[in-house]
């Protein structure tokens, strides 16, 4: 059980930078330059809240970091 504690862990930290680094705070900037060119108010703005809210990646890093530790502590 611990070792299935510590890769839930582990893929929730590697999910939580996937979301948070390169879908939302790397994906908002190449949509904001990409909304630029020709003037596209909508994809400025949704790029903007991609960027403004990229620390949403800390939420699955949180629950695997809960049900892994869950596991490890149950033994």
């Amino acid at each position: 059980m611990k070792i299935l504690g510590v890769l839930i862990i582990i893929a929730g930290i590697a999910l939580g930078i996937y979301l948070g680094i390169y879908l939302m705070l790397f994906g908002g900037i190449v949509q904001i330059v990409n909304g630029v060119n020709p003037i596209d108010a909508k994809d400025i703005a949704l790029g903007v809240l991609r960027v403004l809210f990229c620390e949403m990646g800390f939420i699955p890093v949180a629950i695997g970091w809960s049900v892994g530790i869950y596991f490890i502590m149950n033994d």
